[in-house]
């Protein structure tokens, strides 16, 4: 019997149908635990025609392709190499990589759905490659609708913010169809509750940042973390704790080591996984943590879109992060939920949950009613915010008491020869964080100030 949709899945389907009519592309914001890949599934199903699903790894493949087989279906196929399969059907399930040089296979399909959507970048890459080169409507969904950028800010300074997908220039997804909030979730008990257990005395803005502004330059955060002590502190809060299934997030493997050699000291059946692992050995690693023959694995950059493990009742943070899409993806291996399982312990000795807040007070807004949205949380804004300072770099400004001069033309670009007033709001922001001449970057943030928006000027 095919999956029954819970209303929020119900109105997500929904929107994304009402999208494919109206040949838009866009977003639907599928927090951790919702069941995105049932959401996959029933769009696929629904929409009817041909359908391609990209996802980038083979763990989702087969996690999608396992809910379409739920529906009834058996006209799917699979083209990956990592699943030593390339064959199609009414829906294929792909990885991006497989198919970004034979979008001819596709070129009769209807449409395409991007899992884990916020892995597309519109400036260039793979998923840019195939779905321009293809052209077919495309839906994304995603817990994360958000990527990080640094550029020179029109206040003269060096920042680097996310920013929502919809909200970039180029794009490729132009609205945000439909969004479950992570916390109506936890509020109808579909996510188990979270015990915070923030460690003081760490803090990530004395960490010297690299060249970019995105993260934290390499040496001065190993320095940093073995002057506080890092490595000794995640050992501590492993033996203290009571929980079944620990998962540690390290930077380096060094310190993963460290933590290793110790933990196997106190007799804490521990292991590493880490991108250098082999995928046998970490198959392996993680059946026994999943069996419970391994109780704690330390895991360097890895193990956060895709690693499914509902008993996972022990998070210890032993790194810091600028990315709220990491941050987020991080705490969320913890909250499904499983039985037995009444919560999950986050042991944050990072500077993390003080910088982000508590990722059940992550909420998605319209903050005018027109498509500008921003993610907030109880720590303020996550987006359109200086990941360094958390400043504001969207703030309130009243309109001038003068009309710009909307009839003015711009002279370059997708717009030129149209007055000022007929530009795009998405291009006059666009323009004002990006452009380097100071005239039309006054122009165009003059423009967006008469407008009513909300944007430092």
């Amino acid at each position: 019997m095919p999956p029954v949709l819970r209303p929020y899945q119900r109105a997500a389907v929904d929107a994304a149908l009402a999208s494919l009519r109206k040949k838009k592309n866009g977003i639907i914001v599928a927090p951790t635990g919702s069941g995105k890949s049932l959401l996959v599934a029933s769009i696929a199903k629904e929409a009817g025609g041909r359908t391609i699903v990209l996802q980038p790894t083979k763990e989702i493949l087969e996690q999608n392709k396992a809910k379409m087989e739920a529906f009834g279906c058996r006209d799917i196929g699979v083209y990956s190499a990592s699943c030593g399969r390339k064959d199609v059907g009414q829906v294929t399930f792909a990885t991006i990589g497989s198919v970004v040089k034979r979008p001819e296979v596709f070129k009769d399909f209807d449409r395409i759905i991007v899992d884990e959507a916020h892995g597309v970048n519109s400036k260039g890459g793979m998923y840019e490659k195939f779905i321009k080169g293809l052209g077919l409507q495309t839906i994304g969904l995603t817990a994360t609708p958000y990527r990080m950028r640094s550029y020179n800010h029109y206040s003269g300074n060096r920042v680097a913010e996310s920013r929502i997908l919809t909200r970039t220039r180029p794009r490729i997804f132009s609205d945000m169809l439909h969004v479950t909030q992570v916390g109506e979730l936890f509020d109808q008990g579909h996510l188990c509750p979270l015990q915070y257990q923030c460690v003081d005395g760490y803090d990530a803005a004395e960490i010297r940042s690299n060249s970019t502004g995105q993260d934290f330059d390499e040496s001065a955060l190993k320095q940093y973390n073995e002057a506080k002590g890092i490595v000794d502190k995640i050992v501590a809060s492993v033996r203290m704790s009571q929980a079944r299934h620990l998962l540690v997030f390290t930077m380096f493997r060094a310190e993963s080591a460290r933590v290793l050699d110790q933990l196997g000291r106190y007799g804490i059946s521990c292991a590493e996984v880490s991108g250098e692992t082999p995928k046998r050995d970490r198959e392996r690693i993680l059946a026994d943590f999943k069996a419970g023959r391994i109780r704690c694995v330390v895991n360097v950059a890895v193990l956060t879109v895709g690693f499914d493990f509902p008993a996972l009742d022990c998070i210890v943070i032993g790194r810091p992060t600028k990315s709220v899409a990491l941050f987020y993806q991080i705490v969320g291996r913890g909250i499904r939920p499983s039985p037995g399982k009444d919560g999950c312990r986050l042991i944050d000795l990072c500077d993390n949950v003080r910088r982000f807040g508590r990722i059940e007070t992550f909420e998605l807004f319209d903050q005018n009613g027109n498509g500008m949205w921003r993610l907030k949380s109880n720590a303020g804004f996550l987006t359109g915010a200086d990941v360094t300072t958390g400043e504001n770099l969207e703030t309130f400004v009243k309109k001038p008491k003068d009309k710009p001069d909307g009839g003015t033309t711009v002279t370059f670009g997708k717009y030129k020869g149209k007055p000022l007033s007929e530009v795009p709001l998405d291009y006059l922001e666009w323009g004002v964080g990006a452009f380097d001449n100071k005239m039309w970057r006054g122009r165009f943030a003059k423009e967006i100030r008469w407008r009513g928006i909300e944007v430092a000027l």
